[in-house]
């Protein structure tokens, strides 16, 4: 991302939550969690070209999030100033449906539940996004 996307998403962040649509529409239902997507089966793996990269200028970073922060749009600010002042991008590597990180323009990658599936799904995200370092949610305010 270039340096005004990171000062878009700086300027844009505030602790107000856009409301849930699903809790409008049928209040108290019970459904299925969400994040859960159907997929015909296929042969074919989808082409890496369809996530373009930024240039090479920059150091990759995941953030392990385990539940939704109560104040993401702290995090997200201390994500985008790193990402201004020190050239990293950072990815999120999220492990609820929700992040709280989608509605600032981060790129959240979902990590399933059991444990050994989320070691090896953050293994392949270290390699896909080839991430310099794997740090927790909480560790963020250890940047500066």
């Amino acid at each position: 991302m270039t340096e005004n996307r990171w000062q878009q998403i700086l300027s844009n962040t505030t602790p107000e939550r856009p409301a849930d649509l699903d809790d409008l529409v049928a209040p108290g239902r019970q459904s299925k969690a969400r994040g859960d997507l159907l997929f015909p089966d296929m042969d074919l793996l989808p082409s890496a070209a369809l996530w373009e990269r930024d240039a090479d200028s920059h150091i990759n970073i995941g953030v392990r999030i385990h539940k939704m922060p109560e104040a993401a749009w702290e995090i997200a600010r201390r994500l985008a100033a790193a990402a201004i002042e020190r050239n990293v991008v950072p990815i999120i590597l999220s492990r609820v449906d929700c992040s709280g990180f989608e509605q600032f323009g981060f790129r959240v990658e979902r990590i399933p539940d059991e444990e050994l599936a989320a070691r090896a799904a953050e293994e392949e995200m270290r390699k896909f996004w080839a991430l310099a370092i794997i740090i927790d949610g909480q560790d963020v305010a250890q940047l500066y």
